[in-house]
Order: C-alpha cells, then structure tokens, then sequence
C-alpha cells in the first residue's frame, strides 16, 4: 500500500472527463465506488475500492474520444475539459491497455469538482 500512496501526486494539468450535463453537474463526477449498489462488490475486491472512490479522467484527448465512439453506454456524453491544480486532491496515472492517459483523480470533500470544467464537445 506504502507503494501506492508515494505514486499519488497532487493534482495538475489539463485532465478530460465524460459529462452527460452542460455545463458539468455535482452527478457527473459520482465516483463508481458511490454509485456501486452492492457493496459486496468492494468487500470482495478490497484492492479496488481506493481506485473506485476515485473519478476517471483522460490526459489526452484522443482518449476520451476514442472512448466515447466506442462505447454505446457514453456515445451520448459530453466532453468537458478541466484544469487541476494541488488544491483539487491527487491523481494517479491508471493506464489500461487501450487508454494508456487514464487518470484516477481524488477529489477532497468540500471541492466541487464540476466548476473547474467546461464543455468542449458534443
């Protein structure tokens, strides 16, 4: 676990995150570890549940395209772009196979994640 938190560094940069609202909600930065109805899920897989309290967001832009074409589920969402800075939490580099810009971003409590982003595409 020590490993982990040395590789979370404080949030910066230009980061892209699917919306479904324009201008960004609250609802749209829900992390899957909130919206998760069965918490089994996470006491089964206790390795995922720092990951899933965390928002997915895209340091490329081509990315996050490539995501929304791909994916019946997010083909309707926006594309909102945002600006991190070190008061907006920490982030992770968390690359998949094909999404080699994932990020997974901690948000502290109190921050309103949303107005620090705007929407770029439809």
């Amino acid at each position: 676990m020590a490993r982990l938190l040395s590789s979370k560094l404080s949030a910066s940069g230009t980061v892209y995150h699917l919306v479904q609202h324009d201008p960004p909600q609250t609802e749209d930065f829900i992390t899957y570890y909130y919206y998760e109805e069965n918490p089994k899920f996470f006491e089964s897989n206790p390795h995922l549940t720092c990951k899933g309290c965390g928002v997915s967001v895209y340091a490329d832009l081509r990315d996050i395209r490539r995501l929304k074409k791909r994916s019946k589920k997010l083909k309707n969402r926006h594309i909102a772009e945002g600006e991190l800075n070190p008061a907006l939490g920490r982030i992770q580099h968390t690359p998949s196979r094909r999404r080699k810009s994932h990020h997974t971003w901690w948000v502290p409590i109190g921050v309103e994640s949303w107005s620090v982003f705007k929407v770029i595409s439809k």
